[in-house]
């Protein structure tokens, strides 16, 4: 799905379920979930891209493993996003291995080739991922 002319994109960061319901959950964040729905929704009526930036954890060698225990291994359960907000076809997956959603991944160069020029980026721990 290209945004065609809209310019925009949503960025989901790490609505996951180790951090919704499993090693490292927020209990705030299931309060977010429904209107997490209703704008992904809404972003796909629209043809707005939907973009998923999620971690996605080499268990054993990343860092941020240290700090925070295991969380969001690559082929865990953990590290897919809730049943709720399940990417369907059209919307992007970008996983990242560090906090932020654009060093070492490909987010920078989607953005760009869907033209997107306005980001409306929300989930969890989005102010440091």
């Amino acid at each position: 799905m290209v945004c065609g002319n809209s310019g925009k994109a949503i960025i989901i960061v790490d609505v996951l379920n180790d951090f919704v319901t499993g090693s490292l959950r927020c209990d705030r964040a299931q309060r977010i979930v429904p209107h997490l729905v209703d704008l992904v929704k809404n972003a796909r009526e629209k043809g707005i891209p939907v973009i998923y930036s999620n971690d996605a954890h080499i268990k054993g060698i990343d860092h941020e493993l240290k700090l925070w225990g295991d969380h969001a291994i690559v082929g865990t359960e953990g590290a897919e996003v809730i049943p709720e907000l399940e990417p369907k076809e059209g919307d992007y997956i970008v996983p990242k291995r560090r906090y932020s959603g654009f060093y070492g991944t490909d987010m920078e160069m989607l953005l760009k080739e869907l033209n997107v020029d306005t980001v409306i980026l929300t989930g969890l721990h989005a102010h440091m991922c």
